[in-house]
């Protein structure tokens, strides 16, 4: 398929993918080793999770399906009343524009150390305001103070976090699933909602049917409402008075995930685990979760991840692939275009619903990387971000990260979308706006140059896998880790920061 042509129907014949842009060698070039393929694939190091999660979810739908047990969590019938509230989300389209500094030379303002573990540990949970930027660590909700850039007091959680939502309310509250007790085999049965404001834990509810940690690693904020699923079951609850919901109920059909952001939506799916009916649905939290909007993925596809809940915008796989196709959704309930992904591509998303970290949607636009490839240059790699058009799929323009320079979409900022420039041996990263049309890119941050594992460099950030979304807010940067590990007396591990954040100096 050409550039500039309308992509087929889903699962009708065509050309699979698009071709890449001129010159364009492809991920491996003449000589040079292809980069990592899809989120959580080779180059992933110790901050790896999601083949893990893959897997153990695979085998936990093998039980299931062996079991015969079917869990529904609201009733599929259409009608309700609209839910008009609006929430904080990432996937939503961005509000004010972040404006040029007087000066874009940026330096490390904090960094905060991985705490000690026996063992392999999920850390889930990262969130920026204009006054605080908050990490989940183990057991606890570590917070810095950006006035000062000092750590504030901890929020104990009283257990590991299991789970956490991309986005926050109105009122700066967050979400996490976290395990009933600090013992590592507690169940994660726990729905715990935190103001980042005032630092107090302002809902902690226990959930009926939720214990595996391996099935639960979705949690979605809209308005008022958080929602989490998990293999096996659902729940939602009203943040501010901590009352439930709905939950799941015996049926042929069942939650595989939610999105926030205005709306909350659901992957469903019905019928057999083999051969389901996945639709996705538009909730209304005040009417116990009913469907009031309805989208029917063509037969095909699975793996269905929600990149954007306004407008829609899907990413699903079809045959043994985990990522094909991004698909955009009409407000008609009808597909309006197909973009192929095909190994030019950066895969956008891990294996959660939630949890599309390399993909940005704009009003009517779809960016997205592709993989890095050989240049001009002699040596290093580069990448581009591609604007694709909502309505048709064709491609729009592209941005240039520059010779021996990578970088990735981090979020819409009103019509212009940010982007993260990876740093690399001769240069430190750099977030730029970059103006839709011809790509036309403005410097906002640039980092300093620093050796392997201090500063930037002490994340192991790839324009191929991101495990967490990436954080810009009131012309700061920051960076985590979505993991931690026990570490290796035989190896000083450079990657043993939690957390760290960048501003101007």
């Amino acid at each position: 398929m050409a550039y500039g042509q309308p992509a087929a129907p889903y699962g009708q014949p065509g050309p699979y993918g698009q071709q890449p842009p001129p010159g364009y060698q492809g991920p491996g070039g003449p000589g040079v080793p292809g980069g990592p393929g899809v989120p959580g694939g080779p180059g992933g190091g110790k901050k790896n999770t999601k083949l893990i999660a893959l897997i153990a979810a695979a085998v936990a739908v093998v039980l299931i399906a062996g079991a015969g047990v079917f869990l529904f969590t609201r009733g599929d019938d259409e009608g309700g009343k609209k839910d008009e509230s609006k929430g904080s989300s990432q996937k939503s389209k961005g509000g004010g524009l972040e404006t040029k500094p007087k000066s874009t030379k940026g330096d490390e303002l904090f960094n905060v150390q991985d705490p000690k573990v026996k063992d392999y540990t999920k850390v889930p949970g990262t969130w920026a305001t204009d006054k605080v930027f908050a990490k989940v660590s183990v057991k606890e909700l570590l917070m810095v103070d950006l006035k000062t850039d000092e750590q504030k007091s901890p929020v104990s959680l009283k257990g590991e976090v299991c789970s956490a939502s991309n986005g926050m309310t109105k009122r700066h509250e967050v979400a996490m699933v976290v395990r009933e007790t600090i013992s590592s085999n507690a169940s994660c049965n726990r729905m715990v909602a935190v103001d980042l404001d005032t630092g107090k834990i302002v809902m902690d509810e226990k959930m009926s049917g939720a214990k595996d940690e391996s099935s639960n690693d979705n949690v979605a904020i809209s308005g008022d409402t958080v929602a989490t699923a998990w293999i096996g079951g659902s729940a939602a609850y009203d943040i501010p008075s901590g009352k439930q919901l709905w939950k799941s109920k015996s049926s042929n059909c069942r939650d595989e995930g939610y999105s926030g952001g205005k709306e909350l939506y659901a992957v469903t799916e019905c019928g057999s685990f083999s051969k389901p009916q996945i639709s996705v649905q538009r909730l209304d939290p005040e009417n116990k979760g009913k469907a009031t909007w309805k989208f029917d993925v063509p037969k095909g596809a699975k793996n269905v991840r929600i990149a954007s809940t306004d407008p829609l915008v899907l990413v699903v796989g079809a045959g043994s692939e985990l990522t094909s196709d991004v698909m955009t959704v009409g407000e008609d309930k009808k597909l309006k275009a197909r973009i192929s992904i095909d190994d030019n591509y950066v895969r956008p998303c891990g294996v959660e619903v939630d949890s599309c970290y390399n993909i940005a949607v704009g009003k009517d636009t779809v960016y997205l990387a592709t993989e890095e490839h050989s240049g001009k240059a002699e040596y290093g790699r580069t990448n581009e971000i591609m604007a694709f058009d909502f309505d048709s799929g064709h491609t729009k323009w592209k941005a240039e990260a520059g010779e021996k320079r990578s970088f990735v979409p981090i979020r819409m900022d009103g019509p212009n979308l940010l982007a993260y420039k990876l740093p690399d041996y001769d240069a430190g990263g750099e977030v730029v706006s970059i103006e839709p049309g011809k790509g036309k890119q403005t410097l906002l941050l640039k980092m300093p140059q620093v050796e392997q594992g201090e500063g930037e460099q002490a994340f192991n950030i790839s324009a191929s896998s991101l495990r967490e979304p990436l954080r810009f807010q009131n012309g700061k940067l920051f960076l985590s880790s979505s993991t931690i590990s026990k570490p290796d007396s035989d190896y000083d591990d450079p990657f043993d920061k939690l957390a760290a954040g960048f501003g101007p100096q």
